[in-house]
C-alpha cells in the first residue's frame, strides 16, 4: 500500500513538474517583444562573462543566449518526459517515438503562440527546440542504460 502512494505522489510530482515547464516555455513565448528583449539583454549580461571562456568573444550574442535558451527549456522537457514515461511506462521504440512527437508538438505550439504576441514565429526555433527536447530524452535515455550502484534501472 505505502509503495502505491509513493508512486502515485511521485507520479504528481512529475506531472506538475511538466506542467509547470510548459508554463514556463509558453509563457516565454506570450511575452510582448519588448518584454523578452528585456528578458534576454539581463540573461546576455549575467551569461556572456561565462559563455566569453568557452566560446570566441564573437560568438557571444543575444542571439545565442536566447537560443540556448529555447535549447535548454525544450531539453528540460524532453528529460521530464523521459524520466516520467521511464518510472510509470517502459522506453520502447514506439513511446520513444511518441516522446520526440510530443516534443515536437510543444516546438509547434510555442512558436505558433508567439504569432499571438507579436512576435515572429521562426522555423530554426522549432528545430532548436527540438534538437533541446531530443537531447534530454537521450541523455536521460543513455543514463538509465547504465546500472547505478550495480542495479539495473527499468527502461
Amino acid at each position: 500500500m505505502k509503495h502505491t502512494n509513493k508512486k502515485k505522489g511521485m507520479k504528481k510530482f512529475f506531472t506538475v513538474l511538466i506542467l509547470l515547464t510548459l508554463a514556463v516555455i509558453w509563457g516565454h513565448s506570450m511575452m510582448p517583444g519588448d518584454v523578452s528583449g528585456e528578458e534576454s539583454g539581463f540573461v546576455f549580461r549575467v551569461m556572456s562573462p561565462v559563455l566569453k571562456v568557452l566560446l570566441p568573444d564573437a560568438w557571444v550574442t543575444e542571439h545565442l543566449v536566447r537560443k540556448l535558451a529555447h535549447f535548454t527549456e525544450h531539453g528540460v522537457l524532453g528529460a521530464e518526459l523521459t524520466l516520467y514515461a521511464a518510472f510509470y511506462k517502459d522506453l520502447s521504440k514506439r513511446r520513444i517515438v511518441n516522446i520526440i512527437f510530443s516534443g515536437l508538438a510543444v516546438a509547434f505550439l510555442d512558436e505558433t503562440i508567439q504569432i499571438f504576441s507579436g512576435r515572429g514565429p521562426a522555423i530554426a526555433d522549432v528545430w532548436v527546440d527540438l534538437f533541446g527536447f531530443t537531447t534530454g530524452l537521450l541523455i536521460v535515455r543513455l543514463s538509465l542504460a547504465f546500472p547505478l550502484r550495480g542495479k539495473q534501472v527499468p527502461a
